[in-house]
């Protein structure tokens, strides 16, 4: 079947902008009469029609629209992402719409997206040059790790260092040998596993062997629990765990439990991203905390920036974010 026709399509074959296409189908001032003409004539030659989204974004006085793709709504950190992005876009004037990879292909999603909006932002997990071709020319700003190509922006979190800084924070605390739990991420798509960075940076920093005491586990409490079980069978004289996220985290904790092994009196444990959650727990989890204000406000600021370009800009743009160590009971 054939697709459905786009602003994109109607800009490119009229040679306007996005805005101006939104401009000339409200009525809206700011636009020529010939100019308007010849949008509306392109239009009805396609068969264009505004979606309703759009429609509802008239009156406003600025028109901007952010699609945010998200790994997964049941991963509390990108629930906690997604709410501190909403509450901060719309202080700035931005509309967001909201996809993630549990409803279908990440390209899927971001082809949705791309009817409604004026740039993208999130976590992608595609591949730099499939990911260019999904959205397809339009200003993308990537969330967690650089990228450098015409286009696409990002705000990447300095794991490195953070974990570099909680590997020697683990030594002064007594720690003799180090292990970590990754995730199996990777296996979903591959029938391989693939170290994630957070491991590679782990073995730059590990101590106490010279083996990495390295398990894998699916990516939630339980598999965090089944992980660390593993773990511990494997590598009995690992005394300082870090824990790919913190709901991987969580789990590792109710396993010692359940083993009898002191957290952290026999063994330390620290997760990764700063989730609420994890203060929620008994004992509370020590992490390495990714600053989600800070990553927010990061990506907005890029955001407004391609906007008052009129999304025209292409010369890529970068922020960093240090992530902080939050110390509580586990670690």
């Amino acid at each position: 079947m054939p697709r459905r026709v786009t602003i994109n399509d109607v800009a490119t074959a009229a040679g306007v902008s996005r805005q101006t296409v939104t401009r000339a189908h409200n009525d809206m001032g700011d636009i020529s009469e010939a100019t308007k003409r010849r949008v509306l004539e392109v239009s009805a030659q396609l068969g264009y029609r505004p979606n309703r989204f759009a429609r509802n974004l008239v009156g406003r006085q600025r028109l901007r629209a952010a699609g945010l793709l998200v790994g997964s709504f049941s991963n509390p950190y990108f629930t906690e992402i997604a709410g501190a992005f909403l509450a901060a876009a719309a202080e700035r004037g931005w509309q967001v719409m909201m996809a993630s990879r549990e409803s279908g292909s990440e390209a899927d999603a971001v082809r949705m997206l791309a009817k409604h909006v004026d740039l993208f932002v999130g976590h992608f997990s595609l591949p730099d040059d499939e990911l260019a071709a999904a959205v397809d020319g339009m200003p993308t700003i990537v969330i967690d790790h650089r990228i450098s190509r015409p286009g696409f922006h990002s705000v990447e979190i300095d794991l490195r260092t953070g974990i570099r800084q909680a590997m020697e924070e683990l030594r002064a605390r007594g720690v003799r040998r180090t292990g970590m739990i990754d995730s199996s991420y990777s296996l979903r798509s591959s029938p391989t596993y693939s170290p994630t960075p957070r491991r590679l940076f782990f073995e730059e920093f590990a101590f106490g062997a010279p083996e990495p005491a390295v398990v894998v586990g699916e990516e939630s409490m339980a598999g965090g629990g089944r992980a660390f079980r593993a773990l511990m069978a494997e590598y009995p004289d690992v005394d300082g765990v870090l824990v790919f996220n913190d709901m991987m985290a969580i789990g590792a904790v109710q396993a010692a439990q359940a083993l009898g092994i002191g957290v952290p009196d026999q063994v330390r444990i620290l997760g990764v991203d700063g989730l609420t959650l994890g203060a929620a727990v008994h004992p509370t989890v020590s992490t390495i905390s990714l600053d989600r204000e800070a990553l927010v406000a990061s990506a907005l600021d890029i955001a407004d920036t391609l906007a008052a370009s009129n999304f025209t800009r292409t010369e890529s743009l970068h922020r960093t974010v240090m992530p902080r160590l939050l110390w509580r009971e586990s670690a």
